[in-house]
């Protein structure tokens, strides 16, 4: 089937292909506006604010808990404050809902609205913490592989980097065999002319089944052969605490 003299087959590879570069663009323009908002907040306000809190959290006295408080309260209350740099809507709107807590506090000083104003702290610093790291792992998650590729053997990185090409490859692959298998199954409902008369279901969810392994066994190498630079998951450490607890039983 022609479409303006031309073959309809092409036209929709041409489409695909369009839509998978104009994909490709757009994804990578959003991330890198991402990574500049989220560098932003990491150096305006995450940073610091993870400092203060850490610092309040490891302080003993109550006095001397309080008054770091209010230094911090100050800070981020005022018309100056950075906190219009924290990303997260949730944790914004948590800070806002401390805020009150903290001028009540001030209003009435008494145990009640100090306990409060105590457990709103730690909230806030557990939010935090994880908006710092998951920031921090964010930004400079190349960073070890980078190194790597800086002091590592020519070849190794050269074979890095065919590795990575494969990889994107193998991504590419799998989502071309799921538009297929898309098409294949819109053939058994309204057949298409273009589609091969030999061409069938069973085909279809063959080549995808391949290109899933495929991507499936790249996946696997990824992770053993690129380097990231990530926290060990919270997962992790309370299965190792978790071991270790029954070892020195």
């Amino acid at each position: 089937m022609k479409v303006l003299g031309i073959d309809l087959s092409v036209i929709i590879i041409a489409l695909i292909t369009a839509y998978i570069g104009y994909q490709f663009n757009h994804t990578s323009k959003k991330r890198e506006a991402f990574l500049k908002e989220l560098t932003n907040s990491y150096n305006e306000v995450y940073s610091s604010m993870f400092e203060q809190l850490l610092l309040i959290m490891e302080t003993e006295g109550k006095t001397k808990k309080l008054e770091q408080i209010e230094s911090f309260m100050d800070e981020y209350s005022s018309k100056d404050s950075k906190i219009r740099f924290i990303a997260s809507t949730i944790l914004l709107e948590y800070f806002y809902k401390l805020r009150v807590i903290y001028k009540k506090y001030k209003n009435e000083n008494n145990r009640s609205n100090e306990k409060e104003l105590m457990d709103q702290i730690k909230g806030l610093f557990v939010m935090i913490e994880n908006e710092y790291w998951d920031a921090h792992d964010i930004i400079y998650e190349n960073h070890k592989q980078f190194v790597s590729d800086t002091f590592n053997n020519p070849i190794f990185v050269v074979l890095g980097s065919l590795f990575r090409i494969v990889y994107h490859l193998s991504v590419f692959l799998f989502w071309i065999s799921a538009v297929i298998l898309y098409f294949t199954i819109a053939h058994l409902i309204v057949p298409l002319e273009w589609v091969p008369k030999w061409w069938n279901i069973y085909y279809g969810l063959l080549l995808l089944g391949m290109t899933t392994t495929v991507f499936a066994i790249m996946m696997m190498f990824k992770e053993m052969v690129m380097k990231k630079n990530r926290r060990e998951s919270k997962v992790v450490k309370n299965f190792k605490i978790t071991l270790k607890k029954l070892f020195r039983r």
